[in-house]
């Protein structure tokens, strides 16, 4: 959306969601008074309370126990990259008023006998949870916000324009019931733990599950109000791909997706490793065999690891845990089915419709939905078998190497064989590695950021390395010595997609946050 502004008449270029803005040419702070509509105007505002000094400051604290944190990153924490933003948020007041009864019991030992004795807690619930908060913005992810609250309603006061001047400001673009169910469990949640922990019986176990003693606690959710809170936001740009750091505008408490410099990390893992080995060189004897036993070891590790941030990620690419993001994601595809339902009288003008004979003509519209669907209807057939294929691959490895399992075992216990032993512990780890990287190739497949084979592959071809020599053993430490350089380095290969997959979680796009340059935000 493009305005102009009241003060050189240059074009503001803003998001749907912008309430305040600055002119890129001028400078100048604006307010678009005509988004303040009655239905949309916020009724509350906590006014910031900490300066842009304060926030660069709590930031080079937080900063500071990142000792991987590359050093452009540290100075793109300065005073000018910060923006003062006021976020939208949701406030829900709630009551819990009702009779609870609640089964108890306490055990006590008495001689050879364990004595539990039982008993029922009975009272009557008169809880008010007011102004529980959860950010309205769906650009504005769940985990950042969590991170820096909470905010004190003791600062809260009636909304009014004039707050707004010389920062940025949202409109609220989730809906209100969007929270309302996780700000009812957030009650229930507190409750329970308060009478668990702070009861008279608070010694004493609940005998029903949790979810059936919450169950009991009758929450509603009386009054529902909009509200702007005071944000803090800096970014950081790599290539395509932007870090926030974010700071609480009234408390100072700082979030930040901090990536890693792999250089720091690499030293950093070397120093550690010099020092380790040199300590078990003073202990212990390191033969080559069990040098292969613990580079075996380090890369099951690396492959598990690898396995894990590859998980992260999908979830994060999806929004698995940001429901206003999926909110917003839902909105979209109900706008498409409306597209497409207004659409439809169009198709009939496109060589389809009813022909001569009565029958129905597909048109192209038709047929691409037809594709769709049936990609659709492909890709959760392929999730559906997942399972049976990992079971399946499980069964043969264990056929394909349970003979060879077997002898590496006898001549473990009959003969003290150390190159067994490895070449066994190396064959275990194989085959769970192997799985692991099915499952990675699997996320890659479902990722946007991503394609490829996973980098844990490398690993699972060291621990193949180590198999191989374990069931060769040769004469030669030479060779042994060669083969765990060789596993080290593709390991390290496996280390390096891990560090990539952890910058790929800690730098995230937040669109209306990058569209907020011009003025002097002199917060």
């Amino acid at each position: 959306t493009i305005f102009k502004c009241p003060n050189c008449g240059g074009e503001i270029i803003s998001t749907d969601e912008t309430v305040a803005s600055f002119c890129s040419y001028c400078g100048t702070s604006s307010v678009l008074e005509s988004r303040l509509s009655k239905g949309k105007k916020p009724e509350l505002i906590i006014p910031f309370k900490k300066s842009k000094k304060d926030c660069t400051d709590a930031f080079e604290g937080f900063i500071k126990k990142a000792i991987f944190a590359p050093k452009s990153f540290r100075e793109a924490g300065k005073a000018e990259s910060f923006r003062g933003i006021y976020m939208p948020y949701w406030l829900y007041d709630m009551s819990q008023r009702c009779d609870v009864n609640i089964a108890t019991s306490d055990s006590h030992r008495s001689g050879d006998y364990i004595i539990t004795d039982h008993y029922m807690m009975r009272g009557t619930l008169d809880n008010y949870y007011n102004g529980v908060s959860y950010d309205a913005s769906s650009s504005f992810a769940d985990d950042i916000s969590s991170d820096i609250a909470p905010f004190n309603v003791k600062d809260i006061t009636a909304f009014d324009t004039s707050f707004l001047a010389g920062f940025y400001a949202d409109l609220a673009d989730v809906g209100v019931d969007t929270y309302k169910e996780t700000a009812v469990d957030l009650a229930q949640e507190s409750t329970y733990n308060y009478l668990k922990k702070r009861s008279p019986m608070s010694h004493e176990n609940f005998d029903n599950p949790k979810e059936t003693v919450k169950k009991q606690f009758r929450t509603n959710i009386n009054v529902t109000r909009s509200a702007m809170f005071p944000v803090w936001f800096m970014s950081y740009r790599n290539k395509d791909r932007v870090a926030y750091a974010t700071v609480n505008g009234q408390t100072g408490k700082v979030s930040a997706d901090i990536p890693m410099s792999v250089p720091k990390y690499f030293a950093a893992a070397l120093g550690i490793a010099a020092v380790l080995f040199v300590i078990f060189q003073m202990l212990f004897t390191i033969t080559p065999n069990i040098l292969a036993v613990i580079v075996s070891i380090f890369g099951l590790i690396s492959v598990l690891s690898y396995g894990s941030e590859m998980k992260k990620i999908v979830a994060k690419e999806n929004y698995d845990d940001d429901l206003g993001m999926q909110e917003r994601e839902r909105l979209v595809e109900e706008k498409k089915k409306q597209r497409i339902q207004a659409q439809k009288g169009a198709e009939f003008s496109d060589g389809g419709g009813i022909g001569n004979d009565g029958a129905y003509v597909l048109t192209q519209n038709d047929i691409r939905r037809a594709k769709k669907e049936k990609s659709k209807k492909k890709k959760a057939e392929k999730k559906s078998t997942n399972f049976l294929s990992l079971i399946t691959v499980a069964v043969i490895l264990f056929i394909a190497f349970g003979s060879a399992g077997a002898g590496l075992l006898e001549s473990i216990f009959e003969n003290g064989n150390v190159s067994s032993f490895s070449a066994f512990l190396a064959m275990i780890f194989l085959i769970i590695s192997i799985i692991s990287v099915i499952n990675a190739k699997k996320n890659i497949s479902m990722m946007k950021s991503k394609n490829g084979l996973p980098a844990s592959i490398w690993s699972a071809l060291s621990m193949l390395l180590i198999m191989i020599i374990g069931f060769w053993n040769p004469p030669n430490d030479g060779i042994y010595y060669g083969a765990v350089i060789i596993a080290g380095i593709c390991i390290i290969i496996n280390i390096l997609g891990i560090i990539k997959n952890y910058n790929l979680l800690a730098m995230r796009p937040l669109p209306q946050f990058e569209m907020y340059h011009g003025g002097d935000d002199r917060g």
